[in-house]
């Protein structure tokens, strides 16, 4: 496909989908340098990926200044650019790839009636938050796709504008792309359910051939740890909080969202234990609380929390109205401010998070021998599988777990 057939569907792609004018100038600036690039360089206007990175790199230093650190993110924005125009050319839509604050979904009647519906029977479910709002989103994301592929009811929906919807999906992870799908399924059984569509498309739908190998988690080494929680301010009521919350990640492996949500009567202080229901799977866990652990749940509890009584939440926010923290806010700049306290270099292929610091305890159990099904219990996990991520931290343990041919002889 040529370059002008590219920009030529994209522009009124853009102009149905309410983009900004301003918006629509800059695209239509950048795709003129870039058209210049290909004539130029190769001689025609044929369009890729490939290409349209070369022309990052020629014009801007793209990939030279992001292996060294000094990409702007003003810079970052026109890899938007080429996306848009591999996206188009592959799959002739604007793909969802980037949140677009400015250019919200719009649906016909017909589909924002439907997912009107569907959210309410989201919302009536015992999913979790998160789940409703990834389910949510997702089902947005796909009746947009029919919109722009001249689809106009989910009546009309077929297995081959599913299968065209997943193909989009091209570059993402294997879970973003796993829980796409999942969404996407369950969507397609809600219209099933409701006799909108005819046929139950979603057994039909199938994870497509994407390598699942997950990245080496993010673990904390000991002596980073321990910088990183001696910088926080164990005096301050914020310092107090985020010890606290920061301990129950990196010694119990509990998830950021469990800490969040924990109450008064999750802790046992007379059997010196905490009990909950964790958040992402609905399934009871129970640990033992370390000494360590406690003081400094009961040091913020006593000493650090805004005497605000209406809430049985532990953890609060400590602004006025001093509500529970929300469930969108992941924390992590807590702890980015305290590895910038610390002088801990953050590295780009790092992630910085609480979960990271759920990972590193993953990885402590790990080192001291703790067997794996014990790991998966204290870690919550609803599988084995899951928790074998774990020993990827630590290559001597991984190949202890290879069998010799010897040793498979006997086994």
């Amino acid at each position: 496909m040529t370059f002008e057939e590219i920009t030529s569907g994209l522009r009124k792609l853009l102009t149905d989908n309410n983009y900004n004018l301003i918006t629509i100038r800059f695209y239509e600036r950048e795709w003129s340098k870039i058209h210049s690039f290909l004539t130029e360089t190769y001689g025609d206007s044929m369009f890729d990926m490939e290409r349209g990175l070369a022309f990052l790199e020629n014009k801007y230093g793209f990939q030279t200044k992001y292996n060294d650190g000094t990409l702007s993110q003003q810079r970052v924005q026109l890899l938007r650019v080429v996306h848009m125009l591999e996206d188009y050319r592959l799959h002739h839509v604007i793909t969802r790839r980037y949140y677009a604050a400015k250019n919200p979904i719009k649906l016909n009647e017909c589909f924002s009636d439907l997912h009107s519906r569907y959210t309410k029977e989201l919302s009536e479910s015992e999913m979790s938050k998160s789940t409703i709002e990834h389910y949510t989103s997702i089902s947005q994301e796909f009746m947009d796709y029919l919109s722009q592929k001249n689809i106009e009811s989910a009546i009309d929906i077929r297995l081959e504008n599913c299968n065209g919807y997943i193909k989009t999906l091209a570059g993402y992870s294997f879970k973003t792309v796993e829980q796409k799908i999942c969404g996407l399924r369950h969507f397609l059984r809600f219209l099933y359910e409701i006799r909108y569509i005819s046929a139950d498309i979603a057994t039909e739908i199938h994870m497509p051939a994407i390598s699942k190998k997950s990245k080496i988690p993010s673990a904390w080494s000991a002596n980073d740890l321990k910088m990183m929680i001696n910088a926080i301010d164990r005096n301050s009521p914020i310092g107090k909080r985020d010890y606290a919350m920061i301990l129950l990640a990196c010694v119990l492996g509990l998830r950021v969202g469990d800490i969040k949500n924990l109450n008064f009567g999750n802790f046992d202080w007379e059997n010196k234990q905490l009990s909950l229901v964790q958040h992402k799977t609905h399934k009871p866990l129970t640990l033992p609380l370390p000494d360590a652990v406690g003081w400094a749940v009961i040091d913020y509890i006593k000493n650090g929390r805004p005497r605000y009584f209406e809430s049985d939440v532990v953890f609060l926010k400590h602004m006025p109205p001093f509500d529970p923290i929300s469930d969108n806010d992941h924390l992590e700049q807590r702890i980015v401010f305290y590895m910038n306290k610390a002088g801990i270099r953050r590295d780009k292929n790092r992630h910085s998070g609480f979960h990271s610091l759920r990972h590193s305890a993953g990885s402590m159990l790990l080192d001291m021998g703790t067997p794996l099904p014990v790991i998966t219990t204290i870690l919550g996990h609803s599988d084995i599988d899951i928790t074998g991520i774990y020993l990827k931290t630590d290559l001597e343990k991984l190949a202890e777990c290879v069998l010799t041919p010897e040793d498979d002889a006997h086994a």
